[in-house]
């Protein structure tokens, strides 16, 4: 996976390559939008695109829609955006297009690496994800074909029939199509339905929910997340929103927001320290169940 850096300004362009490829990260660069949506349909392994805002011919915030339009689902770099003038509405015109964060110039390494490596980790996440929709459908069908089977077995019995041939066994394949399916079934009950044991849990809408869990698989990596890669995880809703949804989580207690010591136009955002133990106790209650499941399937 590689980085992409855009800019028409050749000393930020070598500022941003060098300080990455020193830090272990593999770069590329173009000096115009233009040159970055040929390196970008090239090159599906860039994972990130650090882009200037203001630059002639296309904007970065062009660049950002072109990227968009032109990649497959999923496959889309994620953008971090530079500017020497921050403007509100450049921000909520990139926050809708997607983009994962904001720096400003002049340009300081270490606030570009900690930008950088939060949004690495963000959009390696996005790209695994990507390739869930397959296997959610997989799950899905797999319920539904257990659901005929409950269904065909509680229907009222016809009278019996002449006896017919033997039947082969069910194959192993059947058998764990089966199991796979009652595995289903049991995240899309009886985990929801454990939320409701556990508040503020229950509580929680789908987007509130997409954003703490989020922040539950970051925190598991010692990592944190600044308030506009969060945003990013609530699939449901556009960034602006979450955004809100944020702000709303801080207030009712649920999350803490910190400002960044090291940057002042960015704030951190954790879970407080009771949604923690909470979480951890729903955790722990959710892999006994599942436990309790697969010793009771063997």
């Amino acid at each position: 996976m590689r980085i992409l850096a855009i800019d028409d300004d050749p000393p930020t362009l070598e500022l941003v390559s060098s300080v990455l490829t020193a830090n272990g990260f593999a770069c590329v660069t173009a000096s115009s939008g233009e040159q970055a949506l040929t390196l970008i349909a090239a090159d599906p392994d860039i994972l990130l695109a650090i882009s200037d805002i203001n630059m002639p011919g296309m904007d970065g915030i062009a660049l950002l829609g072109r990227i968009n339009s032109q990649s497959a689902p999923g496959a889309a770099p994620r953008v971090i955006f530079l500017t020497a003038h921050a403007r509100v509405d450049y921000a909520v015109a990139a926050l809708r297009l997607g983009a994962i964060d904001f720096l400003t110039k002049p340009l300081r390494p270490q606030n570009l690496l900690g930008v950088v490596r939060n949004a690495w980790d963000a959009a390696l996440r996005a790209r695994a994800a990507s390739a869930l929709p397959d296997e959610v459908a997989t799950l899905a069908r797999k319920a539904q074909e257990l659901a005929a089977i409950v269904q065909r077995r509680a229907a009222p019995r016809a009278p019996e029939p002449a006896p017919l041939p033997a039947q082969p066994a069910a194959t192993a394949a059947e058998r764990n199509a089966v199991h796979s399916a009652d595995v289903a079934l049991l995240g899309m009950d009886r985990l929801r339905r454990l939320r409701r044991e556990f508040p503020p849990l229950g509580e929680l809408d789908d987007v509130a929910w997409d954003l703490v869990r989020e922040l539950v698989r970051v925190e598991r990596t010692t990592q944190r997340l600044s308030v506009s890669a969060l945003s990013m995880a609530a699939e449901q809703v556009s960034s602006s929103t979450a955004v809100r949804r944020i702000q709303d989580l801080v207030r009712s207690g649920v999350l803490i927001r910190t400002p960044d010591p090291a940057d002042a136009r960015r704030d951190f955002v954790n879970l407080a320290p009771e949604m923690r133990a909470t979480l951890d106790r729903y955790l722990e209650q959710v892999a006994q169940e599942f436990a309790a499941f697969a010793m009771g399937s063997t």
